[in-house]
Protein backbone atom coordinates (compact mmCIF):
# COMPACT_ATOMS: atom_id res chain seq x y z
CA UNK A 1 0.00 0.00 0.00
CA UNK A 2 1.37 3.43 -0.97
CA UNK A 3 2.43 5.77 1.84
CA UNK A 4 -0.11 8.55 2.30
CA UNK A 5 1.46 11.55 4.09
CA UNK A 6 -1.89 13.31 4.52
CA UNK A 7 -3.42 10.24 6.16
CA UNK A 8 -0.41 9.95 8.48
CA UNK A 9 -0.74 13.65 9.39
CA UNK A 10 -4.44 13.21 10.17
CA UNK A 11 -3.73 10.16 12.30
CA UNK A 12 -1.13 12.15 14.26
CA UNK A 13 -3.73 14.86 14.95
CA UNK A 14 -6.19 12.21 16.14
CA UNK A 15 -3.56 10.69 18.43
CA UNK A 16 -2.66 14.11 19.88
CA UNK A 17 -6.34 14.82 20.63
CA UNK A 18 -6.75 11.57 22.57
CA UNK A 19 -3.40 11.88 24.38
CA UNK A 20 -4.20 15.46 25.39
CA UNK A 21 -7.58 14.39 26.79
CA UNK A 22 -6.11 11.69 29.03
CA UNK A 23 -2.92 13.48 30.11
CA UNK A 24 -3.52 17.25 30.22
CA UNK A 25 -7.29 17.23 30.79
CA UNK A 26 -7.11 14.23 33.15
CA UNK A 27 -9.89 12.54 31.19
CA UNK A 28 -11.28 9.11 31.96
CA UNK A 29 -12.67 6.29 29.82
CA UNK A 30 -15.52 4.28 31.30
CA UNK A 31 -16.49 0.96 29.74
CA UNK A 32 -19.70 -0.97 30.30
CA UNK A 33 -19.13 -4.04 28.16
CA UNK A 34 -19.07 -7.81 28.45
CA UNK A 35 -16.70 -7.96 25.47
CA UNK A 36 -13.33 -8.60 27.11
CA UNK A 37 -11.58 -8.57 23.74
CA UNK A 38 -12.67 -4.98 23.12
CA UNK A 39 -11.82 -3.86 26.66
CA UNK A 40 -8.35 -5.35 26.29
CA UNK A 41 -7.91 -3.72 22.90
CA UNK A 42 -8.91 -0.32 24.28
CA UNK A 43 -6.42 -0.66 27.13
CA UNK A 44 -3.62 -1.76 24.79
CA UNK A 45 -4.41 0.96 22.25
CA UNK A 46 -4.09 3.64 24.92
CA UNK A 47 -0.97 2.20 26.54
CA UNK A 48 0.99 0.83 23.55
CA UNK A 49 -0.14 3.05 20.69
CA UNK A 50 -0.50 6.32 22.62
CA UNK A 51 1.61 5.86 25.75
CA UNK A 52 -1.33 6.66 28.04
CA UNK A 53 -0.53 4.87 31.29
CA UNK A 54 -2.13 7.24 33.82
CA UNK A 55 -3.73 5.46 36.75
CA UNK A 56 -7.49 5.47 36.43
CA UNK A 57 -7.44 6.30 32.71
CA UNK A 58 -9.82 3.38 32.13
CA UNK A 59 -12.43 2.00 34.49
CA UNK A 60 -14.43 -1.07 33.51
CA UNK A 61 -17.86 -1.68 35.05
CA UNK A 62 -19.74 -4.99 35.09
CA UNK A 63 -23.11 -3.25 34.88
CA UNK A 64 -24.64 0.20 34.16
CA UNK A 65 -25.69 0.77 37.80
CA UNK A 66 -22.09 0.90 39.02
CA UNK A 67 -21.15 3.20 36.14
CA UNK A 68 -23.96 5.64 37.04
CA UNK A 69 -22.84 5.57 40.69
CA UNK A 70 -19.33 6.53 39.54
CA UNK A 71 -20.68 9.42 37.43
CA UNK A 72 -22.65 10.73 40.40
CA UNK A 73 -19.49 10.76 42.53
CA UNK A 74 -17.34 12.72 40.06
CA UNK A 75 -16.47 16.29 41.15
CA UNK A 76 -18.13 19.12 39.16
CA UNK A 77 -14.83 20.25 37.62
CA UNK A 78 -13.95 16.76 36.34
CA UNK A 79 -13.40 16.42 32.57
CA UNK A 80 -16.37 14.97 30.71
CA UNK A 81 -15.94 11.16 30.85
CA UNK A 82 -15.72 9.14 27.65
CA UNK A 83 -18.19 6.26 27.96
CA UNK A 84 -18.02 3.09 25.86
CA UNK A 85 -21.41 1.36 26.18
CA UNK A 86 -22.55 -1.90 24.59
CA UNK A 87 -25.70 -1.54 22.50
CA UNK A 88 -27.06 -4.70 24.14
CA UNK A 89 -26.13 -5.85 27.65
CA UNK A 90 -27.45 -9.10 29.13
CA UNK A 91 -30.05 -9.24 26.40
CA UNK A 92 -31.27 -5.69 27.06
CA UNK A 93 -31.12 -2.86 24.54
CA UNK A 94 -29.53 0.21 26.18
CA UNK A 95 -31.35 2.99 24.30
CA UNK A 96 -33.33 4.09 27.38
CA UNK A 97 -30.12 4.23 29.42
CA UNK A 98 -28.55 6.51 26.79
CA UNK A 99 -31.54 8.84 27.04
CA UNK A 100 -31.31 8.98 30.86
CA UNK A 101 -27.54 9.52 30.78
CA UNK A 102 -27.87 12.41 28.34
CA UNK A 103 -30.55 14.05 30.49
CA UNK A 104 -28.68 13.56 33.78
CA UNK A 105 -25.08 14.06 32.60
CA UNK A 106 -25.34 16.37 29.56
CA UNK A 107 -21.57 16.71 29.08
CA UNK A 108 -20.72 13.00 28.98
CA UNK A 109 -19.37 11.63 25.68
CA UNK A 110 -21.13 8.39 24.72
CA UNK A 111 -19.80 5.85 22.20
CA UNK A 112 -22.05 2.88 21.45
CA UNK A 113 -20.40 -0.50 20.81
CA UNK A 114 -22.09 -2.96 18.48
CA UNK A 115 -21.21 -5.96 16.33
CA UNK A 116 -23.79 -5.08 13.71
CA UNK A 117 -25.14 -1.75 12.56
CA UNK A 118 -28.92 -1.80 12.13
CA UNK A 119 -29.56 1.68 10.70
CA UNK A 120 -32.87 2.38 12.43
CA UNK A 121 -31.56 1.34 15.84
CA UNK A 122 -28.42 3.46 15.48
CA UNK A 123 -30.49 6.46 14.40
CA UNK A 124 -32.48 6.05 17.60
CA UNK A 125 -29.28 5.98 19.68
CA UNK A 126 -28.04 9.18 18.02
CA UNK A 127 -31.42 10.77 18.56
CA UNK A 128 -31.43 9.88 22.25
CA UNK A 129 -27.96 11.27 22.85
CA UNK A 130 -25.15 8.98 21.63
CA UNK A 131 -22.16 10.86 20.20
CA UNK A 132 -20.66 8.07 18.11
CA UNK A 133 -20.88 4.38 17.22
CA UNK A 134 -18.14 1.76 16.89
CA UNK A 135 -18.84 -1.39 14.89
CA UNK A 136 -16.68 -4.23 16.23
CA UNK A 137 -14.19 -5.60 15.48
CA UNK A 138 -12.30 -2.33 15.08
CA UNK A 139 -8.66 -1.53 14.29
CA UNK A 140 -6.49 0.51 16.66
CA UNK A 141 -6.32 3.41 14.18
CA UNK A 142 -10.10 3.50 13.74
CA UNK A 143 -10.59 3.32 17.52
CA UNK A 144 -8.27 6.32 17.99
CA UNK A 145 -10.05 8.23 15.22
CA UNK A 146 -13.48 7.54 16.74
CA UNK A 147 -12.30 8.74 20.15
CA UNK A 148 -10.76 11.89 18.65
CA UNK A 149 -13.91 12.89 16.76
CA UNK A 150 -16.04 12.20 19.83
CA UNK A 151 -13.85 14.31 22.09
CA UNK A 152 -13.27 17.28 19.81
CA UNK A 153 -14.10 18.45 16.25
CA UNK A 154 -11.20 17.55 13.96
CA UNK A 155 -11.89 19.94 11.07
CA UNK A 156 -11.81 23.72 10.73
CA UNK A 157 -15.59 23.77 10.22
CA UNK A 158 -16.14 21.50 13.21
CA UNK A 159 -14.05 23.75 15.45
CA UNK A 160 -15.96 26.83 14.24
CA UNK A 161 -19.26 25.10 15.04
CA UNK A 162 -17.93 24.21 18.49
CA UNK A 163 -17.08 27.90 19.07
CA UNK A 164 -20.57 29.01 17.98
CA UNK A 165 -22.14 26.42 20.28
CA UNK A 166 -20.00 27.64 23.18
CA UNK A 167 -21.07 31.26 22.57
CA UNK A 168 -24.71 30.15 22.52
CA UNK A 169 -24.28 28.34 25.86
CA UNK A 170 -22.78 31.55 27.29
CA UNK A 171 -25.90 33.44 26.06
CA UNK A 172 -23.74 35.61 23.78
CA UNK A 173 -26.38 35.48 21.06
CA UNK A 174 -25.08 38.23 18.77
CA UNK A 175 -21.57 36.74 18.83
CA UNK A 176 -23.01 33.26 18.18
CA UNK A 177 -24.93 34.62 15.16
CA UNK A 178 -21.73 36.22 13.83
CA UNK A 179 -19.92 32.91 14.30
CA UNK A 180 -22.68 31.11 12.36
CA UNK A 181 -22.38 33.66 9.55
CA UNK A 182 -18.64 32.94 9.31
CA UNK A 183 -19.33 29.20 9.16
CA UNK A 184 -21.83 29.73 6.33
CA UNK A 185 -19.23 31.81 4.48
CA UNK A 186 -16.81 28.88 4.76
CA UNK A 187 -19.46 26.23 4.03
CA UNK A 188 -22.65 27.59 2.44
CA UNK A 189 -25.70 25.54 3.37
CA UNK A 190 -24.15 24.10 6.55
CA UNK A 191 -27.04 22.38 8.36
CA UNK A 192 -25.20 22.59 11.69
CA UNK A 193 -24.71 26.36 11.30
CA UNK A 194 -28.38 26.93 10.45
CA UNK A 195 -29.36 24.76 13.41
CA UNK A 196 -27.31 26.90 15.81
CA UNK A 197 -28.60 30.06 14.15
CA UNK A 198 -32.14 28.83 14.78
CA UNK A 199 -31.24 28.18 18.42
CA UNK A 200 -30.04 31.77 18.87
CA UNK A 201 -33.26 33.16 17.37
CA UNK A 202 -35.39 30.87 19.52
CA UNK A 203 -33.55 31.94 22.68
CA UNK A 204 -34.14 35.61 21.81
CA UNK A 205 -37.84 34.99 21.10
CA UNK A 206 -37.72 35.45 17.32
CA UNK A 207 -39.68 32.29 16.48
CA UNK A 208 -40.25 33.24 12.82
CA UNK A 209 -36.52 33.49 12.06
CA UNK A 210 -35.88 30.40 14.18
CA UNK A 211 -38.37 28.40 12.12
CA UNK A 212 -36.81 29.60 8.84
CA UNK A 213 -33.33 28.62 10.04
CA UNK A 214 -34.48 25.18 11.22
CA UNK A 215 -36.35 24.54 7.96
CA UNK A 216 -33.24 25.50 5.98
CA UNK A 217 -31.15 23.13 8.12
CA UNK A 218 -33.67 20.32 7.59
CA UNK A 219 -33.70 20.80 3.82
CA UNK A 220 -29.87 20.94 3.71
CA UNK A 221 -29.47 17.52 5.35
CA UNK A 222 -32.46 15.22 4.97
CA UNK A 223 -31.16 12.57 7.39
CA UNK A 224 -30.18 15.12 10.06
CA UNK A 225 -32.80 14.69 12.77
CA UNK A 226 -31.88 17.64 15.00
CA UNK A 227 -33.48 20.41 12.86
CA UNK A 228 -36.76 18.49 12.72
CA UNK A 229 -36.60 17.91 16.47
CA UNK A 230 -36.11 21.66 17.03
CA UNK A 231 -39.01 22.44 14.70
CA UNK A 232 -41.24 20.04 16.62
CA UNK A 233 -40.31 21.75 19.89
CA UNK A 234 -40.98 25.16 18.30
CA UNK A 235 -44.39 24.15 16.93
CA UNK A 236 -45.33 22.66 20.28
CA UNK A 237 -44.29 25.85 22.10
CA UNK A 238 -46.32 28.02 19.70
CA UNK A 239 -49.33 25.68 19.69
CA UNK A 240 -49.14 24.94 15.94
CA UNK A 241 -50.60 21.42 16.11
CA UNK A 242 -50.90 20.89 12.35
CA UNK A 243 -47.24 21.65 11.66
CA UNK A 244 -46.24 19.72 14.77
CA UNK A 245 -48.04 16.67 13.40
CA UNK A 246 -46.31 16.99 10.00
CA UNK A 247 -42.90 17.38 11.64
CA UNK A 248 -43.37 14.40 13.94
CA UNK A 249 -44.47 12.30 10.97
CA UNK A 250 -41.25 13.16 9.10
CA UNK A 251 -39.21 12.24 12.17
CA UNK A 252 -41.11 8.97 12.58
CA UNK A 253 -40.42 8.09 8.97
CA UNK A 254 -36.68 8.69 9.40
CA UNK A 255 -36.34 7.09 12.85
CA UNK A 256 -39.29 4.72 13.37
CA UNK A 257 -38.17 3.02 16.61
CA UNK A 258 -38.86 5.97 18.92
CA UNK A 259 -41.82 4.88 21.06
CA UNK A 260 -42.23 8.27 22.76
CA UNK A 261 -42.67 9.98 19.40
CA UNK A 262 -45.42 7.56 18.38
CA UNK A 263 -47.21 8.44 21.62
CA UNK A 264 -46.74 12.16 20.81
CA UNK A 265 -48.18 11.55 17.35
CA UNK A 266 -51.17 9.84 18.90
CA UNK A 267 -51.66 12.74 21.28
CA UNK A 268 -51.43 15.49 18.63
CA UNK A 269 -53.80 13.59 16.33
CA UNK A 270 -56.25 13.34 19.21
CA UNK A 271 -55.96 17.11 19.74
CA UNK A 272 -56.73 17.61 16.04
CA UNK A 273 -59.77 15.33 16.21
CA UNK A 274 -58.14 12.51 14.21
CA UNK A 275 -59.25 9.73 16.54
CA UNK A 276 -58.55 6.83 14.17
CA UNK A 277 -55.02 8.06 13.39
CA UNK A 278 -54.43 8.63 17.10
CA UNK A 279 -55.42 5.07 17.93
CA UNK A 280 -53.21 3.77 15.11
CA UNK A 281 -50.14 5.53 16.54
CA UNK A 282 -50.90 4.41 20.09
CA UNK A 283 -51.18 0.82 18.78
CA UNK A 284 -47.86 1.19 16.93
CA UNK A 285 -46.24 2.41 20.15
CA UNK A 286 -47.50 -0.66 22.01
CA UNK A 287 -46.31 -3.00 19.24
CA UNK A 288 -42.86 -1.37 19.23
CA UNK A 289 -42.60 -1.68 23.01
CA UNK A 290 -43.61 -5.34 22.74
CA UNK A 291 -41.03 -5.89 20.01
CA UNK A 292 -38.30 -4.28 22.14
CA UNK A 293 -39.24 -6.54 25.08
CA UNK A 294 -39.16 -9.65 22.88
CA UNK A 295 -35.82 -8.49 21.46
CA UNK A 296 -34.44 -8.55 24.99
CA UNK A 297 -35.74 -12.07 25.68
CA UNK A 298 -34.40 -13.25 22.32
CA UNK A 299 -30.98 -11.73 22.96
CA UNK A 300 -30.81 -13.34 26.40
CA UNK A 301 -31.68 -16.76 24.93
CA UNK A 302 -29.01 -16.25 22.29
CA UNK A 303 -26.46 -15.36 24.93
CA UNK A 304 -27.19 -18.57 26.86
CA UNK A 305 -26.96 -20.51 23.59
CA UNK A 306 -23.48 -19.07 22.99
CA UNK A 307 -22.36 -20.41 26.37
CA UNK A 308 -23.60 -23.89 25.42
CA UNK A 309 -22.32 -23.85 21.81
CA UNK A 310 -19.05 -25.71 22.42
CA UNK A 311 -20.16 -27.66 25.50
CA UNK A 312 -23.63 -28.93 24.63
CA UNK A 313 -24.91 -28.37 21.05
CA UNK A 314 -28.36 -29.76 21.94
CA UNK A 315 -28.90 -27.20 24.68
CA UNK A 316 -27.50 -24.49 22.39
CA UNK A 317 -30.10 -25.51 19.81
CA UNK A 318 -32.86 -25.32 22.43
CA UNK A 319 -32.01 -21.74 23.41
CA UNK A 320 -31.52 -20.56 19.83
CA UNK A 321 -34.95 -21.97 18.94
CA UNK A 322 -36.38 -20.13 21.96
CA UNK A 323 -34.71 -16.96 20.69
CA UNK A 324 -36.35 -17.40 17.27
CA UNK A 325 -39.73 -18.43 18.66
CA UNK A 326 -40.19 -15.35 20.86
CA UNK A 327 -39.54 -13.14 17.82
CA UNK A 328 -41.61 -15.21 15.41
CA UNK A 329 -43.94 -12.36 14.38
CA UNK A 330 -41.06 -9.90 13.99
CA UNK A 331 -38.37 -12.00 12.29
CA UNK A 332 -36.39 -10.10 9.65
CA UNK A 333 -33.06 -10.29 7.86
CA UNK A 334 -31.50 -8.79 11.01
CA UNK A 335 -32.05 -12.23 12.59
CA UNK A 336 -30.03 -14.18 10.02
CA UNK A 337 -27.19 -14.62 12.51
CA UNK A 338 -29.54 -16.64 14.73
CA UNK A 339 -30.35 -19.01 11.87
CA UNK A 340 -26.65 -19.40 11.08
CA UNK A 341 -25.94 -20.25 14.72
CA UNK A 342 -28.84 -22.73 14.79
CA UNK A 343 -27.58 -24.38 11.62
CA UNK A 344 -24.09 -24.71 13.09
CA UNK A 345 -25.48 -26.23 16.28
CA UNK A 346 -27.48 -28.78 14.27
CA UNK A 347 -24.48 -29.68 12.11
CA UNK A 348 -22.40 -30.28 15.23
CA UNK A 349 -25.03 -32.85 16.19
CA UNK A 350 -24.71 -34.48 12.75
CA UNK A 351 -28.20 -33.26 11.75
CA UNK A 352 -27.25 -31.71 8.43
CA UNK A 353 -30.75 -32.14 6.94
CA UNK A 354 -32.30 -30.12 9.79
CA UNK A 355 -29.61 -27.48 9.26
CA UNK A 356 -30.54 -27.32 5.56
CA UNK A 357 -34.18 -26.79 6.54
CA UNK A 358 -33.28 -23.86 8.81
CA UNK A 359 -30.96 -22.23 6.26
CA UNK A 360 -33.70 -22.43 3.62
CA UNK A 361 -36.14 -20.90 6.09
CA UNK A 362 -33.69 -18.04 6.62
CA UNK A 363 -33.28 -17.52 2.86
CA UNK A 364 -36.93 -16.48 2.72
CA UNK A 365 -35.94 -13.52 4.91
CA UNK A 366 -32.68 -12.76 3.08
CA UNK A 367 -32.63 -14.35 -0.39
CA UNK A 368 -29.38 -12.60 -1.31
CA UNK A 369 -27.30 -13.46 1.77
CA UNK A 370 -24.00 -15.01 0.64
CA UNK A 371 -23.16 -16.43 4.07
CA UNK A 372 -26.44 -18.34 4.18
CA UNK A 373 -25.73 -19.94 0.79
CA UNK A 374 -22.21 -20.79 1.96
CA UNK A 375 -23.49 -22.46 5.13
CA UNK A 376 -26.17 -24.27 3.15
CA UNK A 377 -23.50 -25.57 0.78
CA UNK A 378 -21.41 -26.80 3.71
CA UNK A 379 -24.38 -28.60 5.28
CA UNK A 380 -25.20 -30.30 1.96
CA UNK A 381 -21.55 -31.31 1.54
CA UNK A 382 -21.60 -32.86 5.01
CA UNK A 383 -24.62 -34.89 3.84
CA UNK A 384 -22.66 -35.87 0.68
CA UNK A 385 -25.18 -34.07 -1.54
CA UNK A 386 -22.23 -32.76 -3.56
CA UNK A 387 -23.97 -31.42 -6.71
CA UNK A 388 -26.41 -29.40 -4.60
CA UNK A 389 -23.55 -28.19 -2.42
CA UNK A 390 -21.70 -26.92 -5.50
CA UNK A 391 -24.81 -25.14 -6.81
CA UNK A 392 -25.28 -23.29 -3.53
CA UNK A 393 -21.57 -22.46 -3.22
CA UNK A 394 -21.73 -20.90 -6.69
CA UNK A 395 -24.70 -18.87 -5.48
CA UNK A 396 -22.72 -17.70 -2.45
CA UNK A 397 -19.85 -16.62 -4.69
CA UNK A 398 -22.26 -14.87 -7.03
CA UNK A 399 -23.56 -12.70 -4.19
CA UNK A 400 -20.11 -12.18 -2.64
CA UNK A 401 -17.15 -12.87 -4.94
CA UNK A 402 -14.81 -11.79 -2.12
CA UNK A 403 -16.09 -14.50 0.24
CA UNK A 404 -12.92 -16.68 -0.03
CA UNK A 405 -10.83 -13.66 0.98
CA UNK A 406 -12.54 -13.45 4.38
CA UNK A 407 -10.55 -16.38 5.78
CA UNK A 408 -8.23 -19.22 4.80
CA UNK A 409 -10.64 -21.83 6.14
CA UNK A 410 -13.50 -20.41 4.08
CA UNK A 411 -11.35 -20.44 0.94
CA UNK A 412 -10.36 -24.05 1.68
CA UNK A 413 -14.00 -25.08 2.19
CA UNK A 414 -14.92 -23.52 -1.16
CA UNK A 415 -12.15 -25.53 -2.78
CA UNK A 416 -13.22 -28.73 -1.01
CA UNK A 417 -16.80 -28.44 -2.32
CA UNK A 418 -15.57 -28.05 -5.90
CA UNK A 419 -13.04 -30.88 -5.53
CA UNK A 420 -15.83 -33.16 -4.30
CA UNK A 421 -17.55 -32.42 -7.62
CA UNK A 422 -14.32 -33.13 -9.56
CA UNK A 423 -14.08 -29.45 -10.59
CA UNK A 424 -10.31 -29.56 -10.12
CA UNK A 425 -9.22 -26.29 -11.72
CA UNK A 426 -11.71 -24.23 -9.74
CA UNK A 427 -10.86 -26.16 -6.55
CA UNK A 428 -7.14 -25.50 -7.06
CA UNK A 429 -7.78 -21.75 -7.37
CA UNK A 430 -9.52 -21.69 -3.99
CA UNK A 431 -6.83 -23.80 -2.33
CA UNK A 432 -4.24 -21.29 -3.61
CA UNK A 433 -6.29 -18.44 -2.11
CA UNK A 434 -6.34 -20.31 1.20
CA UNK A 435 -2.55 -20.72 1.11
CA UNK A 436 -2.05 -17.05 0.27
CA UNK A 437 -3.80 -16.24 3.54
CA UNK A 438 -2.22 -19.07 5.54
CA UNK A 439 0.79 -20.73 3.86
CA UNK A 440 0.97 -23.36 6.63
CA UNK A 441 -2.61 -24.63 6.23
CA UNK A 442 -1.92 -28.35 5.71
CA UNK A 443 -5.45 -29.18 4.53
CA UNK A 444 -5.13 -26.62 1.72
CA UNK A 445 -1.69 -27.98 0.76
CA UNK A 446 -3.12 -31.50 0.54
CA UNK A 447 -6.19 -30.26 -1.34
CA UNK A 448 -4.03 -28.51 -3.92
CA UNK A 449 -1.99 -31.69 -4.41
CA UNK A 450 -5.19 -33.73 -4.93
CA UNK A 451 -6.58 -31.17 -7.36
CA UNK A 452 -3.39 -31.39 -9.41
CA UNK A 453 -3.27 -35.22 -9.28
Amino acid sequence: MAFDPSQRARQTVYQDTVINYFTKEKGQALTVSDDQAFCTQLRLTLSRELGVTEAGAITQFPNPAQMVRCLNELPPDHSSPLLFLERVLNGQDQSLLVKKLRQTFPNIKIIILTTEVPRERLLLFHELGADNVIAKPVSANTLIEKMAFTLKPQSRIGQAIDLARSLLQQKKYAAAQDACAKILALKPGSAAAYLLLGDTYRETGDFTKARTAYETAASSAELYLAPLQRLAELYEATGDKTRLKECLERLDELSPLNVDRKVSLGSVNLDLGNTEEAEEYFSKAMVQMQRDALEGISALSGRIADIYTERDPEKAEKYIRTSLEVKEKFLSRDDIALFNRLGLSLRRQGRWQDAVTEYRRALKLAPDDANLYYNLAMALAEGRAFPQAKAHMLKALEYNPQLPQTGATIAFNCGAVFLQNDDRSRAAAFFRQALEQNPDLRSAQEGLARAAG
